[in-house]
This record gives structure tokens, sequence and C-alpha cells, in this order.
């Protein structure tokens, strides 16, 4: 009777815990007795907790090893008998004893038919932190063959070996299939909550009712983040705020992201407003916002999935990134794809594989990737330059961005559209692919009038048309470099407001880079013409109405 309660209380812990591709990824791995793979985790106590109430729901035997205790049964948490006195400091012996026991069970079918009498299925083992014994860049030949022979087995044995990432040598590469075990889901961190607060409400009476009060705002702040980790961030607000504050245990959230090096978690306060002109743009953005909310998921209305821009420096295609995520509510993610690639073999797919599993986690998210063709550039001569590392980044993240089904929007920034690779633009990958091109004389207008309100200075007395239409070619980085110089000159003039003069002024100071590469970027703007949908409004200039001369500067 015990044995039965013991199993439904598994079941239901069990199904609560991860999620369904986990366990539906997990399970088929067990049943097709897969002889050896791989499973990175970041939280051995959960990991373990799943793999023992999964033995208990589905009739497996588990043992873990590890270098310190040895082998251990991990249901009885007791020390396997029989085993050789170096099993824990030697990782060699754990290897030889499960390469003994699958051969047992592959030549005398009658142990596995003891097995099947005891309503045992199968036998598992975890090699705990066994990647400490994998090094790619000196590889230990005895390791190599001993487990390789383990991945040759056909036998009741599935063998796991854990790490915090992924690591392999060439010889075990294609033998080790690799499962990511997922951060904890919304159950689990509401459990995580309430020993939290169970713990504090002798201190804080009030905790509970105010908890329930701001629980899904509590949860969501910590998506992404180890159970020991939310309960810190929990933990932290209580002890500095004598209750919740989001933004104490957002803050703690961004540190331990900015630890890992991989994403860089940015506070964004540009809004929609803040984007000159683009039009076309904006408007798809706000028309996309409702695409993530429940009502549109059971309508059946697929996830955005993201968007590229591409387009000359300067225009705001970075601005608008920033936009979205305070336009949407979402955290906002830079990807660094120039840190992706590690010296050592295997380090630049780990990385990348780590990184989508963050922004995955904290989901919804946006993942901004600023210039990525910087990142892609020597794509084309990738297996002679660095053994395929740069291809299979980029397929690892392609095939992601296909198959994702996380609400990550992906939104990638581009200034060279010939250093990036064909697949990247095939359809399917972005929802859109924008050009985003010089300001038209109706945005440069409402740039200036952007810019100028940013910097407290009344329009009221400025010819914004006249500012417009002395600034053809100027990209909207150029006209703030324009007006903050010619701040510069009213600051020195007696700390007098600027005039249309003095932005005019700084604006024959300097040429736009339109002007300096004069023709290079026809051949992109040609380009984009035919293939991608232009993020400014349509709009015919006016007739010239500009001065003959540069006017006096009147800095008496």
């Amino acid at each position: 009777m015990m044995k039965e309660i013991s199993k439904e209380i598994s079941e239901k812990i069990l199904e609560e815990m991860c999620d369904d591709e986990f366990k539906s990824n997990f399970q088929s791995m067990i049943r097709s007795r897969y002889p050896l793979f791989y499973i990175t985790h970041n939280e051995e106590k959960r990991f373990l907790k799943f793999i023992d109430n999964y033995c208990r729901v589905f009739g497996y035997e588990c043992y873990t090893w590890d270098c310190y205790n040895g082998m251990v049964d991990l249901t009885k948490k007791e020390k396997v008998a029989g085993v050789s006195d170096d099993m824990a400091s030697n990782p060699m012996a754990p290897l030889d004893y499960i390469i003994g026991q699958s051969h047992t069970f592959e030549t005398k079918s009658e142990k596995v038919g003891e097995k099947k009498d005891d309503g045992v299925n199968g036998v598992i083992y975890v090699l705990l932190d066994y990647f400490r014994f994998i090094d790619s860049s000196n590889p230990i030949p005895d390791l190599e063959r001993r487990l390789k022979d383990i991945a040759s087995r056909n036998s009741i044995i599935s063998t796991i070996m854990t790490g915090p990432y992924y690591t392999s040598t060439d010889v075990l590469s294609n033998l080790l299939p690799v499962i990511d075990f997922p951060f904890p889901n919304k159950k689990e961190i509401k459990q995580a909550l309430c020993q939290v607060v169970e713990g504090v409400s002798r201190f804080l009476p009030q905790i509970k009712v105010k908890t329930k009060e701001v629980e899904e705002d509590l949860v969501k702040s910590v998506n992404g983040l180890t159970i020991h980790e939310a309960q810190t961030a929990f933990s932290k607000s209580i002890v500095k705020c004598k209750g919740w504050d989001i933004d104490t245990i957002l803050e703690e959230k961004k540190q331990i992201i900015k630890k890992g090096n991989l994403l860089e978690y940015f506070d964004s306060s540009v809004s929609l407003d803040d984007v000159g002109g683009l039009k076309n743009l904006v408007n798809w953005i706000k028309d996309r916002k409702s695409s993530f909310s429940q009502e549109a998921e059971d309508y059946g209305l697929p996830k955005p999935r993201g968007m590229l821009t591409l387009g000359i420096p300067g225009t705001g295609k970075s601005l608008v990134c920033k936009a979205i995520s305070s336009a949407w509510g979402m955290p906002l993610l830079r990807l660094d794809f120039g840190k992706m690639f590690g010296s050592l073999v295997g380090d630049s797919e780990r990385n990348i594989r780590e990184a989508i599993k963050m922004a995955e986690a904290v989901s919804p998210s946006i993942l901004w990737i600023d210039e990525i063709e910087k990142g892609l550039s020597g794509m084309s001569s990738s297996g002679k330059s660095d053994g395929g590392t740069t291809s299979r980044v980029l397929s690892t993240f392609l095939t992601w961005m296909q198959e994702k089904k996380s609400s990550v929007f992906v939104v990638a920034t581009a200034n060279d559209h010939e250093s990036i690779p064909p697949e990247f633009l095939r359809a399917g990958r972005f929802d859109e692919i924008f050009f985003v091109d010089l300001p038209n004389e109706a945005e440069r207008e409402e740039i200036f009038s952007v810019l100028l309100k940013k910097r407290n200075i009344s329009i009221k007395g400025m010819n914004l048309s006249l500012l417009a239409n002395n600034s053809k070619n100027y990209s909207g980085a150029e006209i703030e470099k324009a007006i903050d110089n010619a701040m510069l000159i009213g600051f020195s003039d007696k700390r007098r407001k600027i005039k249309d003069n003095d932005i005019i002024y700084a604006l024959s100071q300097f040429k736009s880079l339109y002007e300096m590469k004069e023709g290079e970027f026809e051949g992109l703007q040609d380009w984009a013409s035919k293939r991608c949908v232009k993020a400014n409004e349509e709009y015919k200039e006016k007739v010239s109405h500009g001065i003959d001369s540069m006017p006096d500067i009147d800095i008496d």
C-alpha cells in the first residue's frame, strides 16, 4: 500500500516538473534503451529529484556516481555493495563497472528476466559532473575507449553523463546526444515562493496576503533562474524591503544573467514615441503586440518569430530594438555573436546553446542581435579557417529560429547585406525583413521634433521644415550630433537658447556618411528595394526651399 501511495505522489511531482518537451525526449531515450547520452543542468538537487520520481513511476533502478561518494543507489541513498574501494577516486572505475553490468545483461537473459519479475524495466546510471573528465583539448584515450564501449552496448542499461554544459571530444561527439534540463516552470517557482513565504511568515504576518496579490508578477520576474537563484532573489527583496519589490528582484536577476557573459540584460527607457519617422515599421510593431496574448494563442495565431532590419548606419535600427522592449513590456536580451566563439573545441556550440536556453527561459522576451553580419563574418570560409565552427554555430541558431515554439522574438540588425549568409535570409526565418533608408524630409522634421523635445528645447520657435530641408542625406544619428553641437554653441555663448541657425551651422561643419561614401549605399538601396519591406513611410520630397548660403551665426 505504501508503495502505491509513493508512486501516486511521484506521479504528481513528475507532472508538475519540467516541460513536456524535455519529458518526451528523456522518455524516448530511456524507453529506446539508448546506451549513453548527456544531460546539461545547473540544478543537481532538482535534476535528481526528477530522475528519482521518474524511476519510481516507470519502474527503473537508478544509481548515481560522483567523485566523492562513489556509486550510490538513488532511491535507497545507500552506497552500492561490492564495488571497489577506488570507485570514487578513479573516474575509470564507474565505466568499468557499467561495462561489466551491461555485459551480464547482454549474455545472461535470465538476469533480465529476474529484473522483470521484480518489476524493474531497466537500469539507469547517472555520472554526476562527469564533464570534468572530458577534456576536448587533451582527450584521454582510455576514457574515450570505455565510453565508446558503453555506447555500443545493447542491454537494459542507460548511462547518463551530466554537467552544467555539454562537452565532448572529436571521438565522442557523434556518440553523445544531448538534452538540456529546463529551468523551473511556473508551478515549481510557485512552490519555491511558498517555501520562502512560509519561512518568513512569523516575522511578516501580512506577507501571505501580499504574495497572493502579486504572485504572477513575482513568478514572471524570476523566469530563467534556478530554484536556488529564485529563492535568493525573493529573500533579498524581503530582507531589503520587508516585502515584495519587483525592481530588487529584477536587479538580482540581471546580475545573475550578466555573470553568464553571453547575454546582456538591457533596461530600455526608449519608447516608440522616441522613434522619429519609420512609420511603416512602427505600425508593424504596434500591430503585433497582441499576437503574444492568450487570446491570440487560443485563436491559433502563430507567435511572431522576429524581424531583421537592414539599413544605412545611424538610421535608428538599434533604437527600434530598444523601443520594442518597452512597447511590448518584455525583457530585452542582447546577444553578442562575437562572444559565442570560444577558443576550445565545442565552446562555441555550447555558448550558443546556453544563450538560447536562457532566452527561452525568460520568455516572453526579445533577443537582440546588433550588427549580426560582424558575428557571421568568415562564414563562407569557415570550413578552412575555423574547422566549420562558424557554420555549426549558425546552423544551431537557424534551426532553433525555424523550430522554436517559445515566445522569443528575435530582432537582428545589419548594415551590410553582402556579409549575411543567404540561408539567414530564407523565408520563414523572420516574419519580415525591413530596410531602413535615410529619413525623408517629413521624417527629418519628425526626428528634429523628437530630439529637441528630448532635450527640453521648445520647438515653437524652430522652423522644422527649414531644418529638414538643410539636412538631406543626414541620418538620425547625424541629426542628433548636429543638435548637440548646436547646444555647445549656445552654451558657450552665455548659455542662451539655441536657434535654427545654430543647428544649420552645425550641420555644415561635417559631411554625412552618405556623402563621404558617395555611391557605396546605392547598391544596398537597390538590393533592398526588391527584397525588403520599406520601414520608412512613402513620401515625395517637397520642392527645395533651402537657403542659398549659410546664415550668419548670432553669437553676440
